[in-house]
């Protein structure tokens, strides 16, 4: 009898979950806590608060209800033989969150699956076959170095355009993918959606191990920092070159391009509407993008920590090494100083140029440094008010509340919004001070971009003296 799956059942904690006593119990719970309200984190006091409301009702309608209470269970599930979640501290909260590992994430995938699966009542083959086609395709094509096949290539589907294009002249319509194959690729959509959005703990995981791999690799002695390094300049370097760093960084280069971003948000509208023509649910669609944003800062935070670790304990070679030189030199000069009285017939040292002594009394005599008085300050004659209207040729005081709300309130329409189109909605009327506020609220809120090198020019709607300002293009995004 094979065993291949015997160790899978004996340590893997997706298992263990799975085959755990009060596992539709946990999968329901951490799936209407995290996943329903897509929520990355929850702070422990808030997660708490819904695990004992959860075990009050099922110790009410089960006759086989957890008996434990909330925190006792949070603490277990925490611990290395659940790993069902993960509790840490965070600085922006304030407070210890959870979060789920990547172990829970894959037992909510796979319940997800042969959910929505049965919901489904069938398999979306043509869809999926023609998506293993499209990539078969694809691989070929960017592994084939043959010109004249690429070139081959380029010219039928060239000519399959210009086909469909006279087709479309021809008869003046357009044609399109059937219900049953819209309805096909949807549900693919809806699966590799929480597929994709379930990777990111295993891909944190990832960078954590290689960590532990290179500090591994430190404590051993095994290599030297060159060695290691390689070509990397420093632990950032490391973990770019590795395949999870290549292929996230990858992934975060695209979903940061404003281009990227914008085409996104439109086919992810497009996709919500038709899944609503199609009855089908859109929990997975809504707030997609702002979900991603998340997960990207929550990896990109985790990576910043590691790489910061990496960096501490290049350092410290680096400490030990210097010291290792000092106490070399400790002991030259220590000879050195045995062998004053006998020193060798020829020289073993040779200068390329001549020391320079710099003297001590070339330095400039102490000077007491020049200290300015303040003039006396006098107070204004009763009645006069001529320095409030001096004090008011300064400018308006900067109204950030109302320019935070601003934004706010056109973020509520539109996952993202350009400094431009803000100035569409509400044209400026106090000149530069406005930009000002705008490039405060976007340098305060997390995820808004200014892209430097994009220049913009802005009318500063002066009718009598035209003025304009020229800066960076600043793209605020909801967060």
């Amino acid at each position: 009898m094979t065993a291949l799956f015997e160790p899978h059942f004996e340590h893997s904690p997706v298992l263990k979950l799975l085959r755990s006593d009060h596992a539709a119990f946990i999968l329901s719970f951490l799936y209407e806590s995290f996943k329903e309200h897509g929520n990355n984190q929850i702070a422990e006091e808030d997660l708490e608060v819904i695990l004992a409301d959860n075990l009050r009702y099922a110790q009410e309608t089960t006759a086989n209800a957890p008996t434990q209470d909330a925190r006792a269970y949070l603490r277990q599930w925490c611990g290395d033989d659940c790993a069902y979640l993960r509790r840490f501290y965070s600085e922006e909260s304030g407070c210890h969150v959870y979060q789920l590992t990547r172990h829970s994430e894959k037992a909510l995938l796979w319940m997800e699956d042969l959910r929505q699966g049965e919901k489904r009542g069938y398999s979306t083959s043509e869809s999926r076959f023609t998506r293993i086609m499209t990539e078969l395709r694809r691989l070929d094509q960017g592994t084939n170095a043959d010109p004249r096949a690429r070139i081959d290539e380029l010219l039928r589907q060239r000519d399959a355009l210009d086909a469909e294009i006279n087709r479309i002249r021809e008869t003046g319509s357009v044609e399109t993918i059937s219900e049953g194959t819209v309805q096909d690729l949807l549900h693919d959509l809806e699966g590799m959606l929480t597929a994709f959005l379930a990777d990111f703990r295993e891909i944190e995981d990832n960078f954590k191990q290689q960590a532990r791999d290179l500090h591994a690799l430190y404590l051993e002695q095994q290599v030297s920092k060159g060695d290691l390094i390689e070509h990397a300049l420093d632990a950032d370097e490391i973990l770019r070159s590795r395949d999870q760093g290549r292929s996230y960084f990858g992934f975060r280069q695209l979903v940061r391009s404003v281009e990227s971003r914008e085409e996104l948000a439109q086919l992810i509208d497009r996709a919500t509407s038709l899944a609503r023509e199609q009855g089908i649910d859109t929990l997975v669609f809504d707030n997609l993008l702002a979900r991603l944003f998340n997960e990207v800062s929550t990896v990109q935070d985790a990576y910043r920590g590691i790489s910061g670790q990496l960096r501490r304990i290049v350092e410290e070679q680096s400490a030990r090494e210097a010291r290792y030189l000092r106490d070399l030199l400790r002991k030259i000069c220590a000879l050195a100083h045995q062998c004053r009285d006998t020193p060798p017939q020829e020289a073993i040292f040779s200068w390329e140029e001549a020391l320079r002594f710099n003297n001590l009394m070339e330095m400039p005599f102490w000077e007491r440094p020049a200290v300015s008085r303040f003039g006396g300050i006098e107070d204004s004659p009763p009645g006069d008010d001529d320095w409030q209207a001096e004090l008011a040729k300064i400018g308006k005081p900067l109204d950030l509340p109302r320019f935070r709300r601003r934004v706010e309130d056109a973020l509520q329409h539109r996952p993202q919004i350009t400094l431009r189109e803000m100035l569409e909605l509400h044209p400026l009327k106090d000149g530069v001070v406005e930009l000002v506020c705008y490039l405060i609220v976007a340098t305060e809120r997390e995820g808004s971009l200014i892209r430097a090198g994009a220049r913009e020019q802005i009318d500063l709607c002066r009718l009598i003296q035209p003025r304009y300002a020229e800066l960076d293009q600043i793209i605020f995004i909801r967060s």
